[in-house]
């Protein structure tokens, strides 16, 4: 291998046949060196002139090698000599008769090491992943998934990229992941270019994928950082992007308190690499239920700790998606606003659409003329039921949204429970309002064992309603496994709920990252769209108050209104 190595460095020139012997004073160059008395070097040398002999032996045996195709004969070696013309000299200055020497070089692993982290190295293997990233989209569409009965295709969601371009759909999910078909509430961000160049978005792992559908919406990168464990358990977390001077979103639940550490963590480290500006996206407040001693001794209130400790590690601001009770705001100081998010209008708008699909195909079945006009007899008669007396709220705020979309007169009632002591899973539920004969939808906060959820839906049936229905912000049905993020442990409230006959299906919001699979009655309302709107108007310092209203009234103007 050698000595084809050298015959590779001195086969420069091609010609006819050989004249000179010059190529040897190279070698006798190298031989004056005191550096290179090593035995490697000598036998390197010893090997060429090796094979310079047995090239003369055979030039000078050789009759004519003009004879042979090509100006030389088969296997025959051909050297030239310096003053032989080059191959291409027309084009290229003929290169100087520069002595060279074999020089050995000890193998350092350092610098194999150094090299796979040089630039160029980098960019070779970000551009390999993009290529295969691009290959896999390109032979799987992505589509925003929808639950599997479902009849009516679900429209592209347009985000505009620039005035002229859009980038459609968001990627799809492995859950029965819906969204309204129309857009209510979101409208195609377009950030100014000055905002966008000073915002960074990131996504913490227990909430990677809303944080993905976030930044498709916004048009904007989810930018890397490393979240993992050391051997001991210990949360470790890299920023492997510059922040400084940035604004930065951090879209976190905290579902757990590996999450909860990470959060703070992540706050920390961003506070210092510099950035200017620090907002938590929060679709999941862990902790909000404790938000009161009630009446037992030596407890916490949990959620006013957490809000403390959000406040010591430097939080600007929080973005909150249906906190347990609006009192969570009150723990933070006024230097930190909380803007809280209730996506009940949101959850009243899938509904209105799905009771409108159910009305036009009884319109169907009764050979109305046009249904898809005359369906509004057929609309069924609805009652929109808090599952308890701290649910009359949000139960008020749903009604409000689908009495405007259907134009429906949209009755509410309450479930009035006696408490639980901690530990019962059954209480005697008392209703307040009518049910008998109508669609029943029932509005909760959230669903995490499904007693509640069980016996509301039973008694409600006992009591002569004719369907029901139940939509609840945060399904939080697993418990994670410490120091293992891809795992977790899913308890039985999703296989009791499918197994409810009287429950025609549960809407939940993708606020909480379910790992486990779901059946086929627990439905996923993607609420990216309405974080996205808040974010971007955040951003432009307009009014996040307004998302939710549909009354053109209410709107204020926002910040790319013509």
């Amino acid at each position: 291998m050698l000595r084809n190595l050298l015959r590779a460095r001195l086969l420069k020139s091609t010609g006819s046949r050989f004249r000179s012997f010059s190529v040897l004073a190279p070698v006798a160059a190298a031989s004056q060196k005191d550096h290179f008395e090593d035995p490697v070097v000598r036998i390197a040398r010893l090997f060429l002139l090796v094979g310079v002999g047995s090239a003369i032996a055979s030039s000078s045996s050789s009759t004519s090698c003009e004879d042979h195709d090509g100006g030389y004969g088969g296997d025959l070696p051909v050297f030239a000599s310096s003053s032989d013309p080059m191959v291409g000299a027309s084009d290229k200055q003929a290169e100087e008769d520069v002595p060279f020497v074999l020089v050995p070089i000890a193998f350092n692993k350092q610098d194999e090491l150094q090299d796979e982290q040089s630039s160029f190295s980098k960019s070779i293997r970000a551009l390999k992943s993009s290529m295969e990233c691009a290959a896999t989209e390109s032979a799987a569409p992505q589509k925003l998934a929808t639950s599997t009965d479902m009849t009516a295709p679900l429209p592209v969601i347009s985000v505009a990229t620039s005035p002229e371009k859009a980038v459609s759909t968001l990627p799809g999910k492995p859950h029965n992941s819906v969204t309204t078909r129309k857009m209510y509430f979101y409208q195609t961000s377009q950030l100014e270019s000055a905002k966008a160049s000073k915002f960074t978005l990131l996504a913490a792992p227990s909430s990677e994928e809303l944080g993905g559908d976030i930044g498709h919406l916004l048009n904007v990168p989810v930018s890397k950082m490393d979240v993992s464990n050391f051997a001991d358990g210990e949360a470790r977390v890299e920023l492997q992007v510059s922040v400084r001077g940035k604004h930065v979103y951090v879209v976190n639940s905290t579902t757990s308190s590996d999450a909860i550490m990470e959060l703070m963590l992540l706050v920390t480290a961003l506070r210092r690499a510099s950035a200017r500006k620090i907002t938590a996206v929060i679709p999941y407040f862990g902790y909000a239920r404790q938000d009161e001693r009630k009446n037992r001794r030596r407890e916490p209130i949990a959620a006013a700790d957490i809000a403390l400790m959000l406040e010591l590690v430097g939080v600007d601001r929080v973005i909150a998606l249906d906190l347990h009770s609006d009192t969570v705001r009150g723990f933070f100081p006024p230097t930190i606003p909380v803007e809280h998010l209730m996506p009940s209008p949101v959850a009243a708008a899938y509904f209105h659409e799905e009771l409108t699909r159910l009305a036009i195909e009884a319109a169907k079945a009764a050979n109305v003329g046009d249904p898809e006009e005359d369906h509004d007899e057929h609309y069924s008669k609805i009652t929109v039921v808090a599952s308890h007396e701290g649910q009359v709220g949000r139960a008020t705020r749903f009604r409000d949204v689908l009495r405007l979309l259907s134009g429906q007169d949209i009755e509410i009632a309450v479930l009035s429970r006696s408490k639980m002591r901690p530990g019962e899973r059954q209480y005697e539920p008392n209703l307040v309002g009518d049910v008998r004969g109508r669609k029943c939808i029932l509005v909760d906060d959230i669903v995490n064992t499904g007693t509640t959820l069980v016996s509301n839906v039973n008694y409600l049936k006992e009591v002569g309603a004719d369907s029901i229905y139940a939509w609840a912000t945060h399904g939080v049905f697993e418990t994670p496994v410490p120091g293992e993020r891809s795992k977790a442990i899913m308890n039985d409230a999703p296989e009791r709920l499918q197994a409810l006959e009287e429950l025609e299906f549960l809407l939940i919001s993708n606020s909480v990252n379910i790992k486990c699979p779901l059946p086929p009655k627990v439905r996923v309302l993607n609420v990216a769209p309405l974080l996205a709107e808040a974010i971007a108007r955040a951003l432009h310092d307009q009014s996040i108050s307004s998302i939710l209203s549909l009354d053109s009234d209410e709107r204020l103007e926002r910040y790319d209104d013509a």
